[in-house]
């Protein structure tokens, strides 16, 4: 049953990168950093770890200089979420920082608020 969930899953995922990429080749300073977070969140699910942090800084970067506050912060909290799946409760606590900050930031409260309330960092 593993198997096949898997295939759809990766399967799913294909497609939805495809799309992604149109998009980000469409509109690089939109999207861009969708695309690197969605790399990123890919290469976690599949072990590739080096590559998951690259992606998640570059995400974070990108949307960092794009102006988009809500999903830079978005990026921090995932990039969180993998060094606490990693057991770098040092780094995640850092990230989730970051991503409370830029949740205020944005004005996004009720978020923060759940972000503190649920993750203590």
């Amino acid at each position: 049953a593993r198997n096949s969930s898997e295939f759809e899953w990766s399967s799913k995922v294909s497609n939805v990168l495809s799309n992604v990429k149109i998009f980000e080749q469409i509109g690089k300073s939109n999207n861009e950093h969708k695309l690197l977070l969605l790399e990123a969140e890919i290469k976690s699910r599949i072990g590739e770890n080096d590559d998951a942090l690259k992606k998640y800084q570059l995400a974070i970067v990108a949307a960092e200089q794009n102006g988009f506050t809500h999903e830079q912060a978005i990026a921090n909290e995932r990039a969180a979420d993998f060094f606490l799946r990693n057991n770098d409760k040092a780094k995640a606590s850092q990230y989730y920082g970051e991503a409370n900050s830029l949740y205020l930031k944005w004005g996004a409260q009720g978020k923060a608020d759940d972000l503190c309330k649920n993750i203590p960092f």
